[in-house]
């Protein structure tokens, strides 16, 4: 195991918004029932500006929300199609549960903005498991690309491989279009009682466990049964 090397991952400060590019960061945080998946596009102060100028459909000279909301859905959209994720050997069916378009200032006078998209992958049952990633989303003008592994308490990785080579460290970065994520990251943990386990409803900690113990439900119905049974003998008897 390389828990050592993949220790808890320090906060990383994102560097500022470039002016050409268009950068991308991903973070993934498993966690007891789930793995948090954060997704954050910033558009340079170039791109940015254009954006702006695209998004501002009624030539206010402002942003409004329902405007911004309109490069949210695309990049809903298109990451989700592009982005393909398993849990233990299977591909999901997922969706964002969030997706936040940030401007900083709603003037079209200005420069960079970012799109921050999150996602909770369900994992069910189960001390160990395994994320699979393969990243296809192309963006005009891709600079930087950054994945960070976060990692709490009752969390121990066993390994992370990126681009098919073992990820030694919590954070990679990487330039250009593709990088090694298109070819894929897979990430191998272990979690304990200490693991976090939101009281939200979106993960049910029975999903993907082991085979449930039967005798409770063949029990119950038997119990059942009997009750059935003896009510229909009074019944009988009365009618006679």
């Amino acid at each position: 195991m390389i828990a050592g090397a993949l220790g808890v991952a320090p906060a990383v400060a994102h560097s500022p918004p470039s002016e050409l590019t268009t950068d991308r960061y991903l973070k993934v945080t498993p966690m007891g029932d789930r793995v948090r998946l954060a997704y954050t596009i910033v558009y340079g102060q170039v791109q940015g500006a254009a954006l702006r100028r695209q998004l501002d459909r009624d030539r206010d000279g402002r942003i409004a929300d329902a405007e911004a909301e309109v490069l949210g859905e695309q990049l809903d959209r298109q990451v989700a199609t592009d982005l393909h994720l398993a849990i233990d050997g299977r591909a999901l069916r997922w969706e964002w549960s969030r997706v936040d378009v940030g401007l900083g200032t709603d003037a079209v006078a200005a420069g960079a903005l970012s799109v921050d998209l999150i996602a909770w992958l369900c994992t069910g049952g189960g001390a160990t498991h395994a994320l699979a990633v393969r990243d296809d989303v192309r963006l005009e003008a891709m600079g930087t690309s950054e994945l960070t592994i976060e990692v709490g308490p009752g969390v121990e990785v066993e390994g992370a491989t990126l681009g098919g080579e073992p990820m030694p460290d919590t954070v990679a970065t990487w330039t250009g279009v593709g990088g090694p994520i298109a070819t894929g990251f897979e990430l191998r943990y272990a979690v304990d009682a200490r693991a976090a386990r939101p009281k939200d409803g979106r993960c049910h900690a029975d999903a993907g466990a082991g085979p449930r113990r039967w005798w409770p439900y063949a029990l119950a119905a038997t119990v059942a049964a009997l009750a059935a049974a003896a009510f229909l003998a009074r019944h009988r008897h009365r009618r006679r």
